[in-house]
């Protein structure tokens, strides 16, 4: 099965994709895995994306493709998370996964609050000193997904392939809302 999970900071797509992909015995593919796995590796893609990522930039779609591309080549199944976050890029992914052969089957939704993201974000934040859970950089990442990521959420709404599931349960509740999303998916599956 090839999953897209898709949703605001804070919703757990993380947690679910990690939980989900070790259940279920599918590739992870997280970006900034694959992101720190290129540079790891010393491949021709992490040469060509260390020095952007040490100035602080973001990664031109074009190379997140080819990243996720060399990854995605030999997984049977997967579960994407943290891309794609604007129309182009979902586009640019849809395309290659055509391209070789392994489109989404289900892209699912974890729809939480903003009150419900902007306190888990928090509560990481205090937990794990990251400084990119800070109070405004919150407020603005959350403005980016309403204003970048939510047409993509309904790019996939249209195609008829995504599958809303409440994110604002216990990382067990929202798990067993995957499963019975998922089950449902697999018993209208072509």
């Amino acid at each position: 099965m090839r999953i897209l999970i898709l949703g605001p900071q804070g919703s757990g797509k993380g947690t679910q994709a990690k939980r989900l992909a070790s259940e279920r015995a599918l590739g992870h593919v997280a970006t900034g895995d694959i992101l720190r796995a290129a540079i790891a590796d010393g491949s021709d893609l992490g040469r060509r994306v260390r020095p952007i990522l040490e100035r602080g930039d973001l990664v031109p779609d074009d190379l997140m493709i080819e990243l996720i591309r060399e990854r995605l080549v030999d997984e049977g199944g997967f579960v994407l998370d943290g891309f794609p976050r604007t129309v182009p890029q979902a586009e640019a992914l849809d395309a290659m996964l055509a391209e070789i052969g392994k489109p989404l089957d289900v892209v699912l939704l974890l729809e939480v609050g903003d009150d419900v993201a902007t306190q888990r974000l928090a509560g990481r934040a205090e937990q794990e000193g990251r400084t990119d859970d800070a109070p405004e950089v919150i407020a603005n990442r959350l403005r980016l997904y309403h204003e970048l990521t939510e047409p993509v959420v309904e790019r996939y709404r249209a195609s008829g392939m995504l599958v809303p599931v409440d994110g604002e349960g216990t990382v067990d509740e929202v798990a067993e809302e995957i499963e019975s999303a998922l089950t449902g998916v697999r018993a209208g599956y072509r």
